[in-house]
């Protein structure tokens, strides 16, 4: 059985962040998603950690002004410590 939680979390950008090519995070704080899936097994639970942010559109305007707005897994940047979690509930970036 899977067990899903989610919850928002405030990701922090010491700096900037190339998350792909052509696509960069000004340092700052961003609001996203921290996903825990819960897996069980015979040799009992584990749990596996996800990331996300949205970025809007006038965050993607610069980019692509088509897209309304994109969202981006970014668990191996904050695994990495290129995004630190920050506090919750702040306003998002811009």
């Amino acid at each position: 059985m899977q067990i899903i939680e989610t919850r928002a979390v405030g990701l922090q950008a010491p700096q900037d962040v190339e998350i792909r090519v052509g696509l960069t995070l000004s340092r700052g704080l961003y609001q996203g998603t921290e996903e825990r899936i819960r897996t069980d097994s015979i040799a009992g639970p584990s749990w596996a950690v996800k990331y996300k942010i949205t970025l809007t559109k006038e965050q993607l305007a610069s980019i692509n002004p088509d897209l309304n707005s994109v969202n981006i897994d970014v668990t191996e940047f904050v695994r990495q410590g290129r995004l630190i979690r920050g506090p919750e509930n702040q306003s998002q970036h811009r």
